[in-house]
């Protein structure tokens, strides 16, 4: 089951490195809705969840991702996958490079694995990494 979830998982970046639509909203769940890393940072419902990142599609170049540490816990039907994810690209020609930690829940249905929920928060910057590794020495 874990191989089925994480090649949905694959679809699903696939879909946008290669700015397939119909890829993706192939995977999607009709009640599907998403945190973002990148902004409106509050959960947005399929339609506006599809439009925000289908017209980035329009700006997006160079695009590439890494998962690691990749995990699904099946529940029944439900699947809860975690992950890491490395991407890294440009947006209207501004490089980006961004770490993100991603809890995506999945539901089976007749035509596979399709995404209910996804969550991604992105890791701290360098520097706040190295702030709280060296805040970890004090005790209060």
């Amino acid at each position: 089951m874990e191989d089925e979830i994480k090649s949905s998982v694959i679809r699903r970046l696939d879909g946008i490195k290669n700015r397939d639509e119909g890829a993706i909203r192939s995977l999607i769940d009709e009640s599907y809705n998403k945190f973002d890393d990148w902004p409106p940072f509050g959960r947005q419902e399929a339609t506006v969840a599809l439009n925000n990142e289908f017209g980035a599609y329009k700006v997006l170049s160079n695009y590439g991702y890494e998962v690691k540490d990749f995990q699904a816990n099946v529940l029944g039907d439900v699947a809860v996958a975690t992950f890491t994810l490395h991407y890294q690209g440009a947006m209207r020609g501004n490089p980006f490079d961004v770490t993100s930690r991603v809890t995506s829940i999945l539901k089976k249905q007749s035509s596979g694995w399709k995404f209910v929920h996804e969550h991604f928060s992105r890791f701290p910057e360098e520097r706040s990494q190295q702030f709280m590794q060296r805040r970890r020495g004090f005790r209060f």
